[in-house]
């Protein structure tokens, strides 16, 4: 199901329903937080990130601050890590994304952790190690959140050609809490291993050879991660079918409203 670009507006109220469970990590951040970093660990085909209103090149071990907008063009993927080593995200080709948010307390490796990714359109696929309790870990797309914690995911977001948006969640393995508001009403759902939320949709059970794609994707980014920097290693296109996300429907444009992503974020640390 499409939804207009009004739900945009919308999906705020559900991350509300996010945020108020975390009051307590945000404010024990407040004291001793330190921000995080995103580490480029493999580029390929075209891949850029906006700095002052310009699209420059991004390159492998580039690291970035919180609220670097990245995107991908028709033929680029790219593999991140997201707040220290917490993730490890892919995105594949025609996909915007920003990281509004990294901070931990405590230590990068163990302590407690928020990070925030924020998918403008396309889609992205990772891993996120199991997290404190006091820890948040969210995606936030057009319409709708997940929640994530402990989890293999594929979060993708399709602009139609009508100004809507088809987004789907999927647990790859794990578990996700997902929401939306739809017809003013939060519907919330969790997702376990092999699911998936089409929003407007009853969720159902992704085909296990989709899921089994997509696991052998997740096992190469996580060992591209273990074994350092390898931008030469070669990223399979996924076959999916026809539906949204990695095989974007025909006649969609590549940003919403045919726009760009506003500047923001600061220029990577070499």
């Amino acid at each position: 199901m499409v939804f207009s670009m009004k739900t945009a507006r919308t999906f705020l109220l559900c991350t509300l329903a996010f945020a108020l469970a975390g009051l307590a990590t945000v404010k024990a951040a407040e004291d001793g937080r330190k921000e995080g970093k995103a580490t480029v660990r493999a580029v390929h085909g075209k891949v850029e990130y906006l700095d002052n209103g310009n699209w420059l090149p991004v390159r492998p071990n580039m690291r970035f601050d919180a609220g670097v907008t990245i995107r991908t063009g028709a033929n680029g993927t790219m593999d991140i890590s997201v707040n220290g080593t917490s993730s490890a995200v892919r995105l594949t080709n025609n996909t915007t994304l920003q990281i509004p948010t990294m901070y931990y307390v405590g230590s990068v490796r163990d302590g407690d952790q928020t990070t925030m990714l924020n998918l403008v359109t396309g889609s992205v696929l990772g891993n996120v190690k199991k997290i404190s309790a006091n820890s948040r870990y969210e995606i936030t797309t057009p319409h709708g959140v997940a929640g994530v914690r402990g989890t293999d995911f594929a979060v993708e977001a399709v602009p139609t050609v009508d100004k809507k948006w088809v987004v789907t969640f999927k647990s790859i393995t794990g578990v996700i809490t997902v929401s939306a508001v739809i017809d003013g009403i939060t519907v919330t759902h969790t997702l376990t291993t092999g699911t998936q939320w089409v929003i407007g949709e009853a969720p159902k059970k992704i085909s296990p050879d989709v899921v089994q794609n997509y696991q052998n994707q997740i096992l190469g980014l996580l060992g591209e991660f273990d074994n350092g920097l390898n931008p030469a290693l070669p990223h399979p296109t996924p076959n999916l079918g026809t539906g949204p996300g990695l095989n974007p429907i025909p006649g969609t444009t590549p940003f919403p409203n045919g726009g760009q992503p506003q500047p923001g974020g600061n220029p990577p640390s070499q």
